[in-house]
C-alpha cells in the first residue's frame, strides 16, 4: 500500500474555490454531507484517539488544531467518496480491505507498522487504518470508473478532482467555519482563533445519522 495524502486533498490546490454561503454552525454539527451529519462528537473521539496515540510517541509534540482539522476534512471527505462510489456504482468490501492491508503488511514487515506509518503519514489513529484504506480504495475504484486506461497519476487526479468539484457542489457539503474554509472537495485555511474542546463537544453533538462505512 503507498501511503500518501488523499488525491482530492493533494489536488485540491488546483481547485477553484467553491465558497459556501451559510455553511453550517449549528452546534455540535462539524461538517454536512447531504443528509448526513458528521457531528463534533465524532471528530472529539477521534482527535482523543490521535492525542492518546501521540503521547506514546518518544520527543513528538501535538497540536490539536491542526489534528481537529485533519479529522473534520477526513471525515467529510470519506462521506463525499462513499456517496460518490454509491452513485457511480464502486464497490469496497471488507474482503478487499483485507487484501490490500495483508499486501501492506508484507511490504513493511508488520501490522502495526502499517499503524505506524498510517498514523505518521495521514494522522490517523490506529482505529480508521481500515477506514483509511476504504477511503483509498474507493478513490481508485472511481478513478478506474472516470479515467479507464489512463495510467498517469497527474490525469488521475484531474479526473477525480474535476468529478469530485462536480459532484461535491450538486450534493450539498457545508463545514463548519469553525474548522476552516471548505473549498470543493478540501479543507482549506484554518482559522488562527480555532478552539476545540473534545469534552465539551459530546453534550452538544446530535446523534450520527447513519451512513455508509
Amino acid at each position: 500500500m503507498n501511503v500518501r495524502r488523499p488525491i482530492a486533498l493533494a489536488a485540491a490546490a488546483s481547485l477553484a474555490v467553491l465558497a459556501l454561503a451559510g455553511c453550517s454552525n449549528q452546534a455540535g454539527v462539524a461538517s454536512q454531507v447531504g443528509s448526513t451529519t458528521i457531528t463534533d462528537r465524532q471528530v472529539a473521539d477521534l482527535v482523543a484517539e490521535v492525542k492518546a496515540q501521540n503521547a506514546k510517541v518518544a520527543g513528538s509534540s501535538f497540536d490539536e488544531k491542526s489534528t481537529t482539522a485533519n479529522v473534520v476534512a477526513f471525515l467529510t471527505q470519506k462521506q463525499i467518496l462513499e456517496q460518490a462510489a454509491a452513485q457511480e456504482g464502486v464497490t469496497v468490501t471488507q474482503g478487499d480491505i483485507d487484501k490490500l492491508l495483508t499486501q501492506a503488511e508484507a511490504q513493511v514487515g508488520s501490522r502495526q507498522k502499517v499503524v505506524d506509518t498510517v498514523f505518521t503519514n495521514v494522522g490517523l489513529p490506529s482505529s480508521q487504518v481500515d477506514a483509511y484504506v476504504r477511503y483509498e480504495l474507493l478513490q481508485s475504484g472511481l478513478v478506474a470508473k472516470l479515467a479507464p486506461g489512463v495510467s498517469d497519476t497527474t490525469q488521475q487526479s484531474k479526473a477525480l478532482s474535476d468529478y469530485l468539484a462536480k459532484f461535491d457542489a450538486q450534493l450539498g457539503v457545508e463545514v463548519s467555519p469553525r474548522f476552516g474554509t471548505w473549498t470543493g472537495v478540501a479543507l482549506g485555511p484554518v482559522p488562527n482563533d480555532l478552539s476545540f474542546d473534545p469534552a465539551a463537544a459530546a453534550s452538544a453533538s446530535p446523534t450520527p445519522q447513519p451512513s455508509a462505512s
